[in-house]
């Protein structure tokens, strides 16, 4: 079924990764995050290793599309896999060869190729949440942006969830397969979360924010929040991510995101990067 696109479909991808086709793909001569500060561990982080971490995973991600799509997914996207040292400058094309093999591929296509990962990622979910008693633990990551407000973000945000602009919320990060609201106002996320081997399926309730388990910060006056549950509501995590406006201009955003408890603190840890990798093209996107 999701085979048949063959030639044409491989012409597009190598079409897009020449240039075109990304919501994230920089204007000439504009850095990637290059306004932006990210902490992590409360440390200044260099925002070259950011895209190093994102460059990374583009990797991951081309060679989990192209799994069984041999026929489809050639041409560019082949080049990326066989060269994974991808550079900064390839960073633009290489999203948006793989922006267009999600489309390519199409929602339906993509949980069947991601099936099997869904109902392992799954089991494994309920099983840490069991283990945890309870208890969570918090993958916290901070970004300082020169311009912009922090309401201006927040409006910008809304909207793109509010219309569903897929292309807004999936090609922020390569790990990103499927993020789409649906029609009660949760957000059906499949992602490959912190740093988890299989992609996972959640759903993202933002009405739901008396039960978000993640903590305030009064530092930070405006929020967004919500549960993270499995499809049959099993409730596996939260989301609290505030902003707030910085005196010299500007706006800071403190994005949190609450995990099982006993997870491996790798797992946390790497999360940091997602979050500073999606948060940063996001807020990339939105000063633009």
């Amino acid at each position: 079924m999701i085979r048949a696109a063959g030639t044409t479909a491989a012409a597009a991808v190598a079409g897009t990764y020449m240039g075109s086709g990304s919501a994230f793909a920089a204007p000439p001569g504009q850095s990637v995050g290059a306004e932006l500060r990210t902490f992590i561990d409360g440390n200044l982080v260099d925002q070259a290793k950011v895209i190093e971490w994102e460059r990374r995973r583009l990797s991951v991600a081309a060679a989990r599309l192209r799994t069984d799509y041999a026929g489809m997914l050639v041409g560019e996207l082949d080049s990326l896999l066989a060269r994974l040292e991808v550079s900064v400058d390839d960073i633009p094309a290489a999203r948006a060869a793989l922006a267009q093999a999600r489309v390519l591929i199409g929602p339906d296509g993509l949980r069947e190729l991601l099936a099997g990962e869904l109902v392992a990622s799954e089991a494994a979910a309920r099983t840490g949440v069991a283990a945890s008693g309870g208890r969570w633990q918090y993958s916290i990551t901070e970004i300082a942006s020169d311009r912009g407000t922090a309401q201006g973000f927040l409006d910008w945000f809304d909207r793109a969830r509010v219309n569903n602009d897929r292309a807004v919320w999936t090609d922020a990060c390569p790990d990103h397969y499927i993020i789409a609201t649906l029609p009660d106002g949760r957000q059906e996320v499949i992602e490959v979360t912190g740093g988890a081997m299989l992609a996972s399926q959640f759903f993202v309730d933002y009405a739901d924010v008396a039960k978000v388990m993640v903590p305030t910060d009064a530092a930070f006056p405006l929020t967004v929040a919500g549960v993270a549950s499995l499809a049959d509501g099993f409730v596996i995590g939260g989301v609290r991510h505030q902003f707030r406006d910085e005196p010299g201009g500007g706006f800071r955003s403190q994005l949190k995101v609450a995990f099982p408890a006993a997870l491996p603190e790798l797992y946390i840890a790497e999360h940091r990067w997602h979050l500073a990798c999606e948060f940063g093209n996001w807020i990339s996107a939105y000063l633009r």
